[in-house]
């Protein structure tokens, strides 16, 4: 442990000092997207960009497809960001529902899908839809469970919103993984960079991840890592960490190959990521859910 953090009883990492709720809904509903303080979301992409960020979602409803017969029904996204998979799945054919503190990412860049999303508090708006006793098919939680305070919370309210032959998909940077521990080691870097307040609260890898789905009633079918940008670490030439003025030279790489294996085949990518998430290789990690009971 250090003075940081703490392993928990889920084998994650959470904070020691955590923002209050009130920090956190100023954080997200004011600053979060309008000043560019997302490392995630962007305020503008180009054509590469744009299509790697579809790309990926169209990767992991392949997965979605092999779990669950559904191919229609109401899709609820829990932190719609941008709004980039409401409009993928609306696309489809889908009733899209989005939630989010901010309603400014999905007015920048899919602002006709604004009339599909609930601003405010999302546990406030979560307890809404379950006293509603509504059902979604599919759900989708993209970066945001390290964001939240109470983690099992949320996922224990997905639970009972989600119907019984749904999918829930769930993204988390992989962080503390085997690659950011052997660079700390080496001193290729001389921190834990990846520790960032108030946005991370909490730091998921596979086994922590599934440890809480399973606590919470989830089954985990399967799993996808990414493009492993933090190889980029191990050179100088290319230590975003050391030199952040890289940073931008490395995400536009590993654009322009994510691009490239999808063009070659969307699903033998699939089979790539599944296979480097077992080794704990990939900046983020994506379990696909469902429930257990």
């Amino acid at each position: 442990m250090s003075e940081k953090w703490i392993k928990n009883e889920y084998g994650f990492i959470e904070l020691l000092d955590k923002p209050t709720q009130k920090e956190l809904d100023l954080y997200y509903s004011n600053k979060y997207y309008q000043e560019g303080l997302s490392s995630t979301y962007g305020l503008k992409y180009d054509n590469q960009e744009s299509q790697y960020i579809f790309n990926k979602i169209h990767q992991k409803n392949l997965l979605i497809e092999e779990i669950s017969l559904i191919k229609q029904g109401n899709f609820l996204d829990v932190g719609a960001g941008e709004g980039f998979a409401l409009k993928y799945f609306f696309d489809l054919g889908w009733k899209v529902t989005g939630l989010d503190y901010s309603s400014f990412g999905v007015k920048l860049h899919n602002p006709k899908l604004e009339q599909f999303l609930i601003k405010g508090d999302i546990f406030n708006n979560l307890s809404k839809i379950i006293k509603n006793k509504e059902k979604f098919q599919l759900i989708w939680l993209d970066n945001v469970l390290e964001h939240v305070l109470d983690p099992y919370l949320l996922m224990v309210n997905l639970h009972k919103i989600l119907d019984k032959n749904g999918v829930l998909v769930v993204e988390v940077p992989n962080d503390f993984s085997v690659i950011q521990k052997y660079l700390l080691s080496k001193s290729y870097i001389d921190n834990e960079f990846w520790i960032c307040t108030p946005d991370h609260i909490s730091y998921f890898c596979r086994e922590g991840l599934t440890n809480l789905a399973d606590a919470s009633g989830w089954y985990a079918n399967n799993f996808l890592s990414d493009f492993p940008i933090d190889l980029d670490l191990f050179s100088k030439n290319s230590n975003y960490i050391e030199t952040p003025n890289l940073g931008r030279q490395s995400h536009l790489k590993r654009v322009e190959i994510e691009n490239l294996l999808h063009s070659i085949s969307p699903k033998k990518t699939n089979v790539l990521y599944q296979a480097l998430s077992e080794l704990d290789i990939g900046r983020n990690i994506t379990g696909f859910f469902t429930k257990i009971n």
